[in-house]
C-alpha cells in the first residue's frame, strides 16, 4: 500500500543505500554492497560494465525489501499455524530435525509471496490458451501450493508431508536468489522460539494482518504463553 509514510520510507531507504554504495567504492568490505559495486554485467551491445548508481541502489532495495518482508511473513504464519496445530508443534519442539520439512510445508501451505506479476514478451500458450505478447500476467503461486492434482488433501497442514517441490520460491530462471537464506532464517527462528516457548496461543483480537500487493500474512501476532 502506497501512502505518504511508505513513500517517504522508500526515499529514505534509497538515499541510505546510495550512500552505502558510495562508501564501498571508497572503502570496500566483505559484504553485499561491496559486491554490487564490483559486479559487472554485459549490456545489450555486448559491452562489459559495472552497475550504475541507480541500478545498484535499485537492486539492493529489491533484495533488502524482498528478504525482510517474506521471512517476516513466514515466521508470522508459523506462529499462527503451529498454534492451530498444537500436536505438530509439540513434535517440532521435541525434535528439531523435523523443522526443515516443517518450513517447506509452511511455505506450501501459506506462501508469504503468493502472487507474482510478469510481462509477456511473446505470444505464449498455456493450457490451450494463447496469451498475446504485451500482456500482463499474474501468477498465483500461492494457489499452486494448494493444487489437489499435486498435493493430496492440500488444505491439510502436515509437517510429515513428502515434499516434491513447491513454487513458493519460484522456479527455473525465476527461482528466488535468497531461498537458502530464507529457509535458514525460518528454521532457526522457529527452532529458537520453540526452545523457549514450546506452547502458546495467538491473541487474535490484537493480531494484525498485513495488506500489500506482494506479500500476505501478519504484521503483528501477539501471543499468550
Amino acid at each position: 500500500m502506497i501512502n505518504d509514510v511508505s513513500f517517504g520510507a522508500q526515499i529514505w531507504l534509497h538515499q541510505y543505500i546510495s550512500a552505502q554504495l558510495a562508501e564501498r567504492r571508497r572503502r570496500p568490505r566483505d559484504d553485499m554492497f561491496s559486491a554490487l559495486v564490483e559486479a559487472e554485467i554485459t549490456d545489450a551491445d555486448g559491452n562489459r560494465r559495472r552497475l550504475t548508481d541507480e541500478e545498484g541502489a535499485g537492486f539492493a532495495n529489491l533484495l533488502i525489501s524482498a528478504g525482510t518482508e517474506t521471512v517476516a511473513r513466514l515466521l508470522g504464519w508459523g506462529s499462527v499455524i503451529l498454534a492451530q496445530h498444537p500436536d505438530q508443534r509439540a513434535e517440532l519442539a521435541a525434535d528439531a530435525a523435523l523443522l526443515p520439512a516443517a518450513v517447506e510445508e509452511l511455505l506450501r501451505f501459506e506462501a508469504p509471496s503468493p502472487v507474482q506479476g510478469r510481462w509477456v514478451t511473446r505470444d505464449t500458450e498455456f493450457h490451450g490458451q494463447t496469451v498475446p505478447a504485451g500482456s500482463k500476467l499474474l501468477i498465483l503461486t500461492g494457489s499452486a501450493g494448494r493444487d489437489e492434482r499435486r498435493y493430496p488433501d492440500p488444505d491439510r497442514f502436515d509437517i510429515h508431508r513428502k515434499q516434491e517441490g513447491h513454487v513458493s520460491f519460484g522456479f527455473g530462471i525465476h527461482f528466488c536468489l535468497g531461498a537458502a537464506l530464507a529457509r535458514l532464517e525460518g528454521r532457526i527462528g522457529l527452532q529458537e522460539t520453540l526452545a523457549r516457548f514450546p506452547e502458546w496461543q495467538v491473541d487474535y483480537d490484537r493480531a494484525v494482518r498485513q495488506h500489500t500487493s506482494t506479500v500476505r500474512g501478519w504484521s503483528s501476532v501477539p501471543i499468550r504463553l
